[in-house]
């Protein structure tokens, strides 16, 4: 970092002065703020200081990030107002392919997020993108912070003066945008090659200006600034030792023609700013405080020389000039008419439902946002932005422009389970086979235990709220019987469900279903005992259930709540049993169990997180489980254990192996705390309570039958999107045991 000592600074100011006094009229101050990726984001601590000092910028020109900071800037947001928006970004969100988790309807997120990979087919032959990420995010983000200059579609006439430079990947030359689509324009500007996808404007496509200009002087020069301020993030092609990530490499290809153009375009300035983070990635999103922080030391060393240069200027061309309200005040838009453009496999009056705009009606950026993400986190579309065509003052035509997913996906992902071993996940989910509004999905887990999941929805309705689902699952699961702590059998299970229900969605989490599924299962013994048990036994089961899911993410959730509430009945029930002894023959009894009577089941289950902290989280769960008329075998129990939930009528218990107590009530209380260590390192540690066996076949609680147990675990997370992972450490004081438990990827 240049350091000012007082001789330099003076030295500076005199190099500047003295050519203002050479001006007949009030020079003009052009600002440059260069690409850099996270690294952009140091810009703000150096408006932050221009804006302090009073000094009135006439022009701006940027590039990727610094286009970014500089057509907020130039709209009229300060340089306060930015960090302010900045902080409140999520840029896991904003930087990636997916809607937000809080914003996927309750009724999508049974397979949202749970692969490493998803890509569209089409017939047999994958559809690549041009670029790994089309941020829906960004858009929206884009789209809300610039409408105040929605009716502005030349740049010239914004606050100050503004360009942005991209390519153009036809010829390799650089596109200056002056006017258009503000939004389109530097998102165009930033879109790095291979990373962004390129952004189609007539016949071409255009990706990230920093490949040709990263640094545009010469275009701020045209413009007519006198005077040039250059805020540069790329000091030149680093060392290939410090190649550490994916985005520093393709940063490095794509700068090697304008690591030739920095000499050029530096010649050009009067005063290069060069913020000292070069230790950080253009990905170092995850360090933006850090690099917030060093912007705003960058500002204050360099805010002596914006206050002279202000008060010169001021003094010897008086204007009357005021950084806190440069921005138009306009907060809502009249919507006259829409228009849609993209719109070919899809349906127009679900995308319509799903945005939920009415002409003739006034809105805020936030609330038109709200139904694009809305529409987007239907999982219809890879893209869907919109477009302000002003008509008259405060009046606007929506442009919607649509980018359709294709209608088959195809999905994968990795899993392993210390219950249930190593696994390849597998999905294909097509949309609209049958009808208009359906997902209808082949699933797969094939490992040591396979496990397979044929569904069909069909959605109806004005806001596809409704729908009908159909459902075969098929899975082979490890069924170990344990006597107190030992594992002392191993059977296998052979479980399947045929499903049909009826589904309504109350907003976007919450969900009351009714349905009646045919369950059966088929056990075996999977090793020698002294006595073995095959069999199966089959029923009927109508329930109601009612579900809510307002986390904010899907792995290591830091706010919101999980709330589910089942009860139903079993009917129709049939068991054929046979006992059999060591030596292989059959013992003197079996029997047959049918048309018995029919027993009921409900099951409670609550979980919420409350941040502390930026990184702490406490979180506590409740989980209650009880049968009515049952007569106690083993599959129609609860299955108590695990830290995760893996199987149908498993209740969660840090201390105890997945099912390694069956019984017909249980009442769990847990709390834990979970630290964000750093990145997406995290630390969970849990403790809870188990009651269990309080109820009998005629009576709902017995106090003098309840058995208690206790557990502890300790854990380590590690958040990677496409290979989530936990590891942990699990104690039960009553057992005396210590169990570990691994999750590596993702769950069936």
């Amino acid at each position: 970092m240049k350091i000012f000592s007082c001789f330099y600074s003076r030295l500076l100011w005199c190099f500047i002065a003295f050519p203002i006094l050479c001006f007949p009229q009030r020079p003009k101050v052009g600002l440059v703020l260069s690409g850099g990726g996270a690294k952009g984001i140091s810009h703000i601590g150096i408006l932050q200081a221009i804006d302090s000092a009073g000094l009135k910028i006439d022009f701006l020109t940027g590039t990727s990030m610094g286009s970014v900071m500089g057509s907020l800037y130039s709209v009229g947001y300060t340089g306060k107002q930015i960090e302010k928006e900045v902080d409140k970004l999520d840029w896991g969100v904003l930087l990636s392919n997916k809607p937000s988790y809080t914003d996927i309807s309750i009724d999508e997120k049974d397979e949202y997020g749970k692969y490493s990979a998803e890509v569209g087919m089409k017939g047999l032959k994958p559809k690549i993108a041009t670029g790994l990420i089309e941020s829906e995010e960004l858009w929206l983000k884009l789209n809300e912070l610039l409408l105040p200059v929605y009716n502005v579609k030349d740049f010239s006439k914004f606050n100050i003066p503004f360009k942005c430079i991209s390519t153009d990947l036809s010829t390799g030359k650089a596109v200056v945008h002056s006017k258009g689509e503000i939004v389109k324009a530097v998102r165009a500007s930033m879109a790095i090659p291979s990373v962004f996808t390129a952004i189609d404007v007539d016949t071409t496509k255009l990706v990230d200006g920093g490949i040709i200009r990263n640094f545009p002087v010469t275009d701020i020069k045209k413009m007519g600034a006198d005077i040039v301020i250059g805020v540069n993030l790329f000091p030149g092609l680093p060392d290939v030792s410090k190649l550490n990530t994916a985005l520093d490499v393709f940063y490095q290809i794509t700068q090697y023609r304008d690591a030739e153009d920095l000499i050029k375009e530096k010649k050009l300035c009067n005063v290069i700013i060069e913020p000292p983070v070069d230790q950080y990635s253009a990905g170092s999103f995850g360090a933006s405080d850090d690099i917030m922080r060093i912007g705003k030391e960058v500002g204050n060393l360099y805010y002596p020389y914006f206050k002279r240069l202000a008060d010169s200027l001021n003094r010897l061309y008086p204007i009357n000039y005021d950084p806190e309200k440069r921005l138009p005040a306009i907060q809502n838009i009249v919507i006259d008419e829409m228009e849609f453009v993209g719109i070919k496999n899809t349906s127009k009056d679900l995308l319509m439902d799903k945005i939920d705009i009415q002409t003739g009606k006034s809105y805020t950026a936030e609330q038109i946002n709200r139904g694009f993400r809305r529409a987007y986190s239907s999982r219809y579309y890879d893209n869907i932005y919109y477009e302000l065509i002003p008509t008259e003052p405060g009046h606007a035509r929506l442009k919607c422009i649509v980018k359709e997913t294709m209608l088959t996906q195809a999905k994968v992902g990795l899993s392993f389970h210390t219950y249930s071993g190593p696994a390849i996940l597998a999905n294909v989910t097509v949309r609209n086979l049958l009808l208009d509004k359906s997902r209808t999905m082949f699933k797969i887990a094939a490992g040591e235990y396979l496990r397979v999941l044929v569904q069909h929805r069909q959605a109806f309705g004005r806001k596809a709220n409704d729908y009908i689902n159909i459902e075969y699952l098929n899975e082979n699961l490890p069924w170990n019987i344990y006597e107190g702590a030992s594992k002392e059998y191993l059977y296998n299970l052979r479980f399947t469900r045929l499903d049909l229900n009826y589904t309504h969605v109350f907003g976007s989490d919450l969900s009351l279903t009714f349905g009646t599924n045919y369950q059966q299962n088929h056990f075996y013994p999977d090793v020698s005992a002294v006595n073995k048990i095959d069999g199966s036994n089959n029923y009927l089961y109508s329930y109601l259930k009612l579900e809510n899911n307002t986390t904010n993410r899907l792995h290591f959730p830091n706010s919101g709540r999980l709330m589910r509430f089942e009860t139903g009945v079993v009917y129709n029930r049939n068991a054929d049993i046979l006992v059999y002894n060591n030596a292989g023959q059959q013992a003197d009894f079996s029997f047959i169990i049918d048309g018995k009577p029919e027993f009921y089941r409900a099951r409670f289950d609550y979980l919420e997180y409350i941040p502390l902290h930026k990184k702490l989280t406490f979180f506590y769960n409740v989980n209650l489980g009880l049968t009515y008329h049952s007569q106690g075998f083993d599959f129609d129990n609860f299955f108590i254990g695990g830290i995760q939930p893996l199987f149908r009528q498993q209740m969660v218990f840090a201390g105890l192996n997945e099912g390694q107590i069956t019984s017909r009530s249980a009442l769990i209380g847990q709390i834990g705390l979970q630290y964000q260590v750093i990145g997406d390192v995290f630390v969970m540690a849990r403790a809870n309570s188990l009651f269990y066996d309080f109820s009998t076949y005629d009576e709902i609680y017995v106090q003098d039958n309840t058995k208690v147990l206790n557990g502890f675990s300790l854990g380590l997370g590690y958040n990677l999107g496409v290979m989530p992972m936990e590891f942990t450490a699990m104690y039960a004081p009553e057992l005396g045991m210590i169990y570990k438990h691994i999750k590596i990827g993702f769950l069936f």
